[in-house]
């Protein structure tokens, strides 16, 4: 039999009575013939997702399928029923030292023997495949004892801390933040973005690491100015060097190129532990018939499901028409957060209104911890849907029976197979959905293999120069090193404030030198200060910023210098946020609906002044010192005011608690309690000891919520 007559047949499927012996021995045949061996394991997973229908007898032999095509973790629930054969190769294939009970399948099997062999291992699997599991394994065996974890986000850094806190509380030292130090009687595992591994200084003895999301070490899948694929490029080459051991993991990558320095096993695999099914719509992009479909799709759908849409703004659209269209009633789960929500942010926020409907809003405008309480209650199922962006998808584990695909692009590009697949690989979860459901409503893209391209590896005439920058000559072409002679030869600048400057482009660096030089009389009064700026002096400060650096103030509404100046001081102030929100709204000329002019306004707050103006500032202060020492004038110093700015004129260990899910507005009512501290691990100490005196603290009981979930995970 066929692949598609047993897997129509199954789907048939309607009582125990129903005669199963054809559907058994087309099963079996498949499975046996293993060619192409996804046919089997997909159908093995379908007949499981219909256990209860078959006899004793069945039962059994679809547990001995489960045993070939090696998806052991299925057989748990069942294992009294398995054959003494079945049982020993479940037993063999037990994971030591992570939570009782837990079992490999043959793939995690397979990459797990060869970490402990001492081999450098690049996976490509599925999402559904658990490759994070071997992570915890081999950190359960002790056998290394400084660790680095680079994932591509915060979510991620807390999803990821989280787990290894819950399962390696007593042996591992979980380090996320620089004030952080290792610990020398246990295994130190430095769990960070690639940016935050470049600015450490103590990892010059790792002796394993792993990168998350390996794909993003290719250029092409940084859409903005390569700076994160440049960092993460210049993360594994830092470590590697050193002879550490690495795994690297993604989806569905084909091939690898640029590694041919390095030994490693390159394992690309379509093995999974879900079948997912897909239906197929091809729905116009204009007009009306997309949000029909929609509403019909969240009317018919009763589990946990995951609306992807291309930006923040269509994603908020998507929720708009959800809370008018959608007739979805409000739940008492979630009263309290959306109450909380439109206290503390703004009433016309459509985040509030959605999460009373029980719809979780995910993008990079929603502020980071209320993110990750909208990923606890969907988990937990106390709320059906989350409406998110490319934010969630790369990485961020859910348990989601249902992927629906609103749009087929991210921002304004149309995504690739690779990126439809990735997002495919959201529906389903094992031992909860067996089978996935993706809903794409538009046109699907073309099939096509992806091939990351290691850029240190692969170094040609359009390699960035904040790369070549940090390599030293032995790994640098001829090629390169005539290209970065060019650049070093520039008059107005020193070559280490051009590297240290890096992910700024040199010919705008030199336009800043030369703009001040110009002005000399004015930057002596207005770029020499230290500490904190003057009005005056944080206007010139801003105005350089906007006229020579790159950036994409416009789309926020900001077409000035002064204008840049207005934001940071309206932040600075911290008297009333929700004033700064309200005159988004009423100043916005365009057609955007309040909850999108306020979207507009968190996602400036997060994107731009808390994460890309602080390194702005810094590069024009290095800028403003080099020009300055040539003239022999005391420079300025923006560090101060730099960091100020990154934690929006919060105590920086208060901003780090917001990584561990408490919001400021919360942490800020108890800081007396908790502050000072010198660094975060005293920090989290102090909270510890401070939360059961959380009953009587004068937070809401939602607050108290937050805290106490935080502290159960540190």
């Amino acid at each position: 039999m066929k692949y598609e007559l047993v897997k129509r047949q199954l789907e048939s499927l309607g009582s125990s009575t129903d005669d199963k012996t054809g559907l058994f021995a087309g099963l079996t045949h498949i499975v046996n013939k293993g060619h192409p061996e996804w046919e089997g394991r997909d159908l093995v997973i379908r007949f499981l997702d219909k256990f209860k229908l078959f006899d004793e007898v069945e039962q059994s032999l679809l547990l001995s399928l489960v045993r070939t095509v090696g998806l052991f973790p299925y057989i748990t629930e069942h294992v009294d029923q398995v054959s003494a054969a079945d049982r020993l190769a479940y037993e063999v294939h037990r994971v030591q030292g992570v939570e009782k009970g837990m079992v490999f399948h043959r793939l995690q099997a397979h990459v797990f023997h060869l970490l402990m062999q001492g081999r450098n291992v690049v996976l490509s699997a599925s999402t559904s495949v658990g490759k994070s599991l071997v992570i915890d394994a081999v950190l359960a065996q002790g056998k290394f004892r400084k660790v680095v974890v680079i994932v591509p986000t915060i979510a991620l850094i807390d999803e990821t801390r989280r787990r290894l806190v819950r399962r390696f509380r007593e042996s591992c030292n979980v380090i996320t933040h620089p004030s952080q130090e290792a610990q020398a009687s246990v295994t130190n595992v430095y769990l960070l973005t690639q940016e935050r591994v470049l600015q450490r200084d103590d990892l010059d003895d790792v002796d394993f690491f792993v990168i998350d999301e390996f794909y993003k070490l290719d250029l092409a899948s940084d859409s903005e100015e390569k700076n994160r694929s440049v960092d993460l490029s210049l993360a594994f080459h830092r470590l590697a060097n050193l002879g550490a051991q690495f795994y690297l993991l993604g989806p569905h990558i084909h091939n690898i190129q640029g590694l041919d320095k390095y030994e490693y096993n390159f394992i690309p695999s379509n093995f999974s532990t879900v079948a997912v099914d897909v239906t197929h719509y091809n729905l116009r992009t204009r007009g009306d018939e997309r949000k029909e479909k929609l509403l019909e799709l969240c009317q018919q759908i009763t589990t946990p499901t995951l609306i992807y849409c291309q930006s923040p703004a269509s994603a908020n659209r998507v929720a708009q028409f959800l809370i008018d269209e959608g007739d979805f009633p409000a739940l008492e789960a979630t009263r309290e957060i959306s109450a909380w929500i439109a206290e503390n942010y703004h009433p016309a926020w459509n985040v509030a209104k959605a999460i009373s409907l029980g719809i979780g809003i995910h993008h990079g405008g929603v502020p980071r911890a209320i993110q990750q309480y909208f990923v606890k209650l969907f988990n937990e199922r106390s709320i059906r849907y989350i409406i998110c962006t490319s934010t969630m998808i790369e990485g961020v584990n859910t348990s989601a029976e249902n992927v629906i695909i609103y749009d087929r692009r991210i921002n304004k590009n149309t995504f690739d197979f690779f990126t439809f697949k990735n997002i495919s690989g959201r529906a389903g979860r094992m031992n909860q959905y067996f089978i996935g459901k993706v809903f794409m409503l538009e046109e699907p893209p073309e099939e096509k293999s992806l091939t990351v391209d290691y850029p240190i590896g692969l170094q040609d005439s359009a390699s960035p120069m904040g790369l070549l920058m940090k390599l030293e000559p032995e790994y640098l072409t001829d090629q390169s090193k005539q290209r970065l002679e060019a650049a070093y030869a520039t008059p107005q600048l020193s070559t280490s404030t051009l590297i240290e400057n890096r992910h700024i482009p040199i010919d705008r660096q030199v336009e800043v030198a030369d703009r001040i030089l110009r002005e000399k009389i004015l930057g002596r009064e207005l770029l020499t200060w230290k500490g904190n700026p003057e009005q005056k002096q944080l206007e010139y400060l801003c105005t350089l910023i906007y006229d020579h650096l790159p950036h994409k103030l416009q789309e926020y509404g900001i077409h000035s210098g002064l204008q840049l100046a207005w934001h940071i001081n309206a932040l600075r102030a911290q008297k009333n946020f929700q004033a700064y929100l309200q005159q988004a709204i009423d100043e916005d000329i365009s057609d955007r609906t309040p909850s999108e002019s306020i979207g507009q306004r968190l996602k400036l707050i997060r994107n731009v002044i808390s994460y890309r103006l602080p390194r702005d500032i810094m590069a024009l202060s290095k800028i403003q010192a080099d020009v300055f020492r040539r003239v022999n004038v005391e420079p300025g110093d923006f560090g101060f005011f730099a960091e100020q700015l990154e934690n929006l004129f919060h105590d920086p260990l208060l901003t780090a608690l917001d990584e561990y899910g408490v919001p400021v507005q919360i942490s800020s009512k108890f800081k007396s309690a908790i502050l000072p501290a010198d660094g975060l691990t005293q920090l989290l100490a102090n909270l510890r000891a401070w939360a059961p005196k959380i009953a009587s603290s004068p937070l809401s009981s939602f607050e108290k919520q937050i805290v106490k979930w935080a502290v159960e995970e540190i």
